[in-house]
């Protein structure tokens, strides 16, 4: 499934503008009933089911300050999901990572649903251990050699037999953060980038 472009976006800078990423994609915009129309979800959304996890053990941000609230506090979270088998451009991370469908009660958005993917999304364990999206991140840092300010991006996540989670990311600069001019520099510089990669795995 293709995620909105900087959805997901990590050492990015502009300069107009804030450039800070939603860290989600909605699933559908026809309004009223906001039914899901987002290409491909309906294979992630099975993967999700099949790996839920009660929402009393996964809190997440909400709204533009971040407050951190559980499962059962934020009623507008539908579906909770942790994958333990997580590949970034293929490689494994030792990580789990958590996604959460969410759903928008705004007044001009009401009913419309989110897939969440925040890497302060955290999920408490039955041994009391609590894991974070920013865990899986670092892992994922360390795996491709990363710098702490890298500019790279996420543009799809897959399924494979409904435990796999596939991420297909583009690094742009390892050693460190990238300025644009605005975001429409930074969407068609990182379309061309996705397109470039695309026909690179079709080829493989």
């Amino acid at each position: 499934m293709i995620i909105d472009l900087a959805s997901f976006a990590f050492g990015c800078n502009l300069e107009e503008g804030t450039g800070t990423p939603p860290w989600g994609t909605a699933l559908g915009q026809q309004k009223p009933d906001y039914v899901f129309t987002h290409d491909g979800f309906e294979e992630l959304l099975v993967g999700m089911v099949y790996n839920a996890v009660p929402l009393k053990q996964v809190c997440l941000p909400i709204g533009r300050g971040g407050n951190i609230v559980s499962g059962l506090e934020e009623t507008n979270i539908q579906l909770a999901s942790v994958f333990h088998n997580v590949f970034v451009n293929g490689k494994k991370i030792n990580k789990p990572f958590m996604m959460i469908l969410y759903k928008e009660d705004s007044a001009s958005h009401s009913g419309r649903r989110h897939l969440k993917y925040s890497p302060k999304i955290c999920y408490r364990q039955k041994d009391g251990y609590v894991c974070t999206n920013e865990d899986f991140l670092n892992e994922v840092h360390q795996t491709f050699e990363l710098a702490n300010d890298a500019c790279w991006f996420i543009y799809k996540i897959d399924l494979s037999r409904q435990t796999e989670l596939h991420f297909s990311a583009i690094f742009v600069n390892k050693q460190h953060s990238v300025t644009y001019s605005n975001s429409r520099i930074r969407k068609q510089t990182w379309q061309q980038l996705v397109k470039q990669d695309t026909i690179k795995q079709t080829n493989i």
